[in-house]
């Protein structure tokens, strides 16, 4: 196994209201349900790029954890379900330009069951939602730094909360875990610094010690890291059309990243880094311009059966 995910699995209901949502009215609206869950993005954009994968992740023998289970096999990734009271749902609400407001009912991760679902695999991405969770993201983060020095982490943003003290232990758990990448997007890495949406070069070069290479998305406007104190940018794509659901764009923006980056020596050299957030900007461009977290996109390989 190359990759192992950890974090969560969930069944989105994306709701799309036709108009104005009106107080204790009925407004017609286009609803559908479909799986996500930031670790379970990544899994699968890996898998569909011909990666082996495993999720780890809680999930429960119910009604939605069958339909997730499903769908997961379906695109060839391997499952490493986590004790779980119930499965994890997120209702998305999306507006006219695709931005979401997002409602989780996420559940806990059994932090003392990972360490067994990570044998044997050579990178491990974190979805950040985990190791923020102050009900384990303290025993996770100890979890993931114990691995062996060859594997190697990376750890995704996870809505962090602008919040002084949870930010703090969110860093502290980052110092535990010690990953090798850190993916933030704008809004997060404005969290971290206490600062609104600052410019993703600025977020990337502040935040220069959370690991050795530290990247900042910045969506339409591309993206930025930090490598070995050097700056690297990637401009924005030149994908066109609007965007139809943001949901899952920033997962296929890692998935992309650490596929590219696996293979390599590390640390990346410059151009090596510098290509990879160029198609991963790609990938979550066409990610955003189809709905659903894990709609597929053009050039995303079917599972032969």
């Amino acid at each position: 196994m190359r990759f192992a995910v950890v974090g969560d699995c969930t069944l989105d209901i994306v709701v799309v209201p036709e108009r104005r949502r009106r107080h204790a009215g009925d407004v017609p609206a286009q609803i559908r349900l479909g799986p996500g869950g930031q670790a379970a993005n990544v899994a699968v954009r890996l898998a569909r790029r011909g990666e082996s994968v495993r999720l780890v992740a809680p999930l429960a023998d119910d009604l939605a954890g069958r339909l997730l289970r499903e769908a997961l096999e379906h695109d060839g990734v391997s499952i490493a379900p986590l004790p779980s009271p119930r499965s994890a749902a997120v209702a998305v609400l999306l507006d006219a330009g695709g931005e979401r407001t997002m409602l989780s009912d996420r559940q806990p991760l059994a932090a003392a069951s990972v360490a067994a679902a990570l044998a044997d695999v050579v990178w491990v991405h974190c979805s950040g939602y985990a190791l923020i969770d102050d009900a384990t993201g303290d025993a996770l983060a100890v979890a993931l730094g114990a691995r062996p020095n060859s594997v190697r982490l990376s750890v995704g943003g996870g809505s962090l909360p602008p919040r002084r003290a949870q930010v703090a232990r969110f860093r502290a758990r980052l110092r535990s875990a010690a990953p090798q990448l850190c993916i933030l997007n704008r809004d997060e890495a404005g969290a971290m610094l206490g600062r609104a949406s600052p410019p993703a070069p600025v977020a990337a070069t502040q935040l220069a010690s959370l690991a050795d290479v530290v990247v900042v998305t910045a969506g339409a406007d591309g993206s930025a890291a930090t490598l070995g104190g050097g700056l690297l940018t990637a401009p924005r794509s030149d994908v066109v059309g609007p965007v139809v659901d943001a949901t899952g764009a920033g997962d296929a923006y890692a998935a992309a990243l650490i596929a590219r980056l696996a293979s390599a020596p590390w640390p990346p050299r410059p151009g090596q880094l510098r290509r990879a957030m160029a198609a991963a900007g790609l990938l979550g461009a066409k990610v955003a311009r189809v709905a659903g977290a894990q709609g597929r996109v053009a050039g995303e390989r079917r599972r032969a059966r």
